[in-house]
Order: C-alpha cells, then structure tokens, then sequence
C-alpha cells in the first residue's frame, strides 16, 4: 500500500471501491443504457469527493465496455492518492477502472475517424474532428500554447472536453507537463497544414528532438 496517506485517507479509498462494487451493476446500466444517469453520476462524485474533491472521474463507453477514469487532471500533489486508488482497485464483472488518464496507444481508428464519441454532460465529441495547430513553443519551460480547431457548439462545457480530449491523446501526466493554454476556434473550411488532434504527443516529441538537434549542433 501506499505509505504517504495516512489510515483514514486509505479507508476512504477502501470504502469508494465497496461503493462501486455495491453500485456496479447500477452504473453500467446508467452509462451504457442511458438509465438514471444522473442520479447515479450525482452519488460517484459525493463518494468520489470522500476521498478527494479535486479528484475526478470520466466514464467512457467503448466497444470492449464501460470504462471508468479517475484522474487527478494532472495535479502532481493527489498522485500518491491515485496510486493509492490503482492500488486497491478490485476486479469487476461490467466495469474497467483506470487510475490515471493515460495515452492512446493504437491511433489508428483515430487516423481513419473510425473511433468512438466520448459523452459529456449534452456533448458527444469525436477526438477525430479535432485538429490543432500550434502558436508558441516556450524552449525553456517546454510548454506549448495551441489553437485546437471543432466543429461543435462553442460552449464552456465543449471547452473542458477538449482539454479532457487532449489528456486522453498525450496522458494527464504529459498534459500537466507540456501544455501551458489552448485556444479553441470553430474549423476551417482548409485544414491542410493543421494537424490531426491525435498526432499531438508525436509532434511534442518532434519539438524536443529539435531542441536537442540544436544543442548538439551548437
């Protein structure tokens, strides 16, 4: 276990996992059903905020089942919580739990736009209508400021799920540490010269490769 929580904090991880296990059956029908979501997404975030109110959860429903994100949005000071939760994690029959929002490691059904749509609270949003271009590279504190171009409804909500989006694409972990703001614009009739939203982590790696071509050759 975990030794930086203390007993208490590690029962209350303890009592969110029995929470789920007592409550599955009920969360799978709410998320892949669409039945009493939000009376059942109102007590995961009460059971959820025991353990930490700056956690957070993302529930996505893909073709091998339910998924259930907790994400701590990058915040290095609640990744021993994290941990701590991945740590305790029991087995499930109708879920997946995931501690740690972390990178997309088959791309191609996000390349051929043959990927599934993630549902927010009234936004359904594709990572393969995305696309980005990028405004500013900082070499000394390796963050990037990017536009991320859509084409849905602009709304405060549309906005935090891009960002969701973009952790999902580079990892929470690298989001914290690579991306210091993004802009978002409705999409251009033109995307040429703007990248796939999906290609995202190889272009940061390309950066850095740059920012090390030009030290060796300094």
């Amino acid at each position: 276990m975990n030794k930086i929580l203390n007993n208490r904090q590690l029962k209350t991880i303890q009592n969110f996992w029995r929470w789920i296990e007592d409550n599955e059956r009920n969360i799978y029908t709410a998320m892949a059903l669409g039945i009493r979501t939000d009376e059942v997404m109102q007590h995961m975030e009460r059971n959820l905020n025991y353990v930490s109110k700056r956690l957070g959860y993302i529930i996505v429903c893909e073709r091998e089942g339910v998924k259930l994100y907790i994400t701590a949005f990058g915040q290095r000071k609640l990744f021993p919580k994290l941990i701590a939760l991945e740590e305790a994690m029991p087995k499930f029959t109708q879920l997946i739990p995931i501690a740690f929002i972390k990178p997309i490691t088959n791309k191609e059904p996000y390349r051929n736009k043959q990927d599934d749509y993630f549902v927010f609270s009234k936004i359904t949003v594709k990572i393969s209508d995305l696309y980005l271009q990028l405004d500013d590279f900082n070499t000394t504190s390796k963050k990037i400021n990017i536009t991320v171009f859509h084409s849905y409804k602009e709304t405060k909500k549309l906005y935090e799920a891009i960002e969701t989006m973009i952790a999902f694409v580079i990892g929470e972990m690298a989001f914290k540490k690579h991306v210091k703001n993004i802009e978002i614009k409705p999409i251009v009739s033109n995307t040429t010269g703007l990248l796939q939203l999906i290609e995202l982590d190889e272009y940061i790696a390309y950066l850095y490769s740059c920012m090390a071509y030009k030290r060796i050759t300094q």
